[in-house]
C-alpha cells in the first residue's frame, strides 16, 4: 500500500468519525431544541394564563362583594330569602352564565364549624348549596380559616381535586362598619392548559421526529455510501454533501418556522435571501455569503415558541402580546446558542431586531456592538416585512418601501448595509418580477415588528 492510499485511508477513518459525531450532534440538537421549545411554549402559555384568570376571578369576586347588601347578611340566614335576595341571587347568576371561563360563584360567612351559604350559583357541573347551608372546612382549607375568621385579604387559591384545577379568589364583604362579615368567592378553570400542552407537544414531537428520521436515513446512506471506495476524491465529494445537509436541515427549520407564522409565510427563505444578495455587495467570500444565509434561515426560529393565537392573531395585538411576539429574539439565541457546529445561529436569531441607535431589543444595542450578521438581516427583515403580500393587506410600494428604507438609514439600520441596498436597488435587485407598479402607500407602522 503506498504512502497515497495510507493517507487516503486515515483521512477516511478521521472522516468516519466526524460523520458519526455529526449525525449524533444533529439528533441532540434536534432533541434539545423540541424540549426547549415545549418547556418555554408551556411556562410562557401558563403564567399568562394564570395571570388573565387570576385578573378575572378577582373582578368577578369583587363585583360580587360590592353588590351584595351586607346589613342584611344575617338576616338573610336567620330569616330566609326575600325579594332583595332573590334579585340579588338572579344577578349573581347572570354573572356566572355571561362569564364563559368562571366555573362557581359563591357568597360564605365564614364561621368556626364551617362555611354558611349565603349565595351559592347553580353551574353546569354542579347544583349550588341552599342557603344557610353549612359546609365543612376540607383539610386544604384549614390553614386559611385563622385569617378569614380575622377578615384578613386571602391571596389567590390555586388547586387539584375532585372540582378540578381551579384558580380562587376570596374577597371580603364589608358592612357601613367597615367589618367583613362574609366573602365573595370566584373560581375560574384551568382546564384548558391540559389541552394546550398536550397538542403542542404532539405537534414539536411530530415534527422533532421527522428531522431525526431524516438526518438517520441522509447520515445512514452517506456512512454506507462513503465507504465504497477510499478515494480522496470521494472523501473530498463527501465534506461537500455535509455542508448541503446542513443547509437543507436549515432550510427544512425555516419551512417550518414560516408555517407557524401563516402571515408571513416564506418570510425566512426571502430574508435569507435578501441577506445573500446583500453580503456578497458588502464584500464577503463566498464562505461568509453561504454561512450568513443559513443564520438568517433561522432568525425567526423563536417565533415556534409563541402561541398561535397570538402569532396569528389578526388583529391589533394588546402590550402584553406584543411583548410575547418581541421575545421571539431571546427565546430564538436561547435554543440556538448551544449549536457548535454554527454558533452563529443564535446571533442572528437574538440580534436581528437591534438598532444602531439604541432602540431595539431585547438588549438595546448600538452601533458596532451588533453583530454583522445581524445588521444585515435587519435590513432584509425590514424590507422584506414592508415588501410582501400578507393576508390582511397588499404589499407596499416599491419605491415608498426604499424611501423608508433609506430614512431610517443610521437610526433602525446600519449605515453601509443600507448604502449596499442602495447600490442593489439601482442595479436593478428586490423588485420582485411580478412588480410593474402600484402597491400600498400606507405607512406601515412599525417596520422591524411582526
Amino acid at each position: 500500500m503506498n504512502n497515497k492510499n495510507i493517507s487516503a485511508e486515515k483521512a477516511i477513518k478521521k472522516d468516519d468519525t466526524r460523520h458519526i459525531r455529526f449525525i449524533a450532534t444533529i439528533t441532540v440538537l434536534t432533541i434539545l431544541l423540541a424540549v426547549i421549545i415545549t418547556l418555554s411554549s408551556v411556562n410562557i402559555f401558563t403564567d399568562k394564563t394564570k395571570e388573565m384568570r387570576t385578573k378575572t376571578a378577582e373582578g368577578t369576586a369583587k363585583m360580587a362583594a360590592e353588590m351584595i347588601n351586607a346589613e342584611k347578611i344575617s338576616y338573610w340566614l336567620e330569616n330566609g330569602q326575600d325579594d332583595e335576595y332573590t334579585e340579588t341571587e338572579k344577578t349573581l347568576s347572570s354573572i356566572l352564565d355571561n362569564s364563559p371561563e368562571l366555573k362557581y360563584l359563591y357568597v360564605y360567612r365564614i364561621e368556626n364549624d364551617g362555611c354558611h351559604v349565603v349565595f351559592d350559583m347553580d353551574s353546569d357541573s354542579l347544583t349550588g348549596a341552599e342557603l344557610g347551608a353549612v359546609v365543612e372546612f376540607d383539610q386544604s382549607f384549614l390553614p386559611l380559616v385563622p385569617d378569614l375568621l380575622a377578615g384578613k385579604k386571602i391571596a389567590p387559591i390555586e388547586s387539584d381535586d375532585a372540582y378540578g384545577w381551579l384558580l380562587t379568589v376570596y374577597e371580603p364583604v364589608y358592612n357601613s362598619d367597615g367589618e367583613c362579615v362574609a366573602y365573595a368567592g370566584a373560581d375560574v378553570s384551568m382546564m384548558d392548559i391540559y389541552n394546550y400542552v398536550r397538542t403542542l407537544t404532539l405537534k414539536i414531537v411530530v415534527i422533532s421526529a421527522i428531522f431525526l428520521i431524516i438526518v438517520l436515513i441522509v447520515g445512514v446512506c452517506m456512512f454506507v455510501g462513503y465507504h465504497r471506495t477510499n478515494s480522496v476524491e470521494i472523501l473530498l465529494e463527501q465534506q461537500r454533501r455535509d455542508k448541503l445537509l446542513i443547509k437543507e436541515i436549515v432550510e427544512s427549520f425555516a419551512k417550518v418556522i414560516d408555517l407557524k407564522d401563516t402571515y408571513t409565510n416564506g418570510h425566512s427563505t426571502r430574508v435569507a435571501e435578501y441577506t445573500s444578495m446583500l453580503t456578497k455587495e458588502l464584500g464577503y467570500d463566498e464562505e461568509t455569503v453561504e454561512k450568513y444565509y443559513n443564520i438568517a434561515l433561522m432568525h425567526d426560529i423563536g417565533k415556534v415558541g409563541i402561541p398561535d393565537d397570538v402569532l396569528n392573531k389578526p388583529g391589533k395585538l394588546t402590550d402584553e402580546e406584543f411583548q410575547l411576539i418581541k421575545s421571539h429574539s431571546s427565546r430564538g439565541y436561547e435554543a440556538l446558542k448551544n449549536i457548535s457546529i454554527m454558533p452563529e445561529l443564535a446571533i442572528g436569531a437574538g440580534a436581528h431586531h437591534e438598532r444602531p441607535d439604541g432602540k431595539g431589543y431585547p438588549n438595546g444595542l448600538k452601533g458596532d456592538e451588533i453583530p454583522r450578521v445581524a445588521q444585515i438581516i435587519a435590513v432584509a427583515d425590514a424590507f422584506d416585512a414592508m415588501y410582501s403580500n400578507r393576508p390582511y393587506r397588499k404589499r407596499m410600494n416599491f419605491e415608498k418601501a426604499v424611501s423608508i428604507i433609506k430614512n431610517v438609514r443610521g437610526t433602525q439600520l446600519t449605515e453601509d448595509v443600507v448604502d449596499a441596498f442602495l447600490r442593489l436597488v439601482n442595479k436593478g435587485k428586490f423588485r420582485a418580477p411580478d412588480d410593474h407598479g402600484g402597491g400600498s402607500t400606507e405607512d406601515i407602522s412599525n417596520i422591524r415588528g411582526k
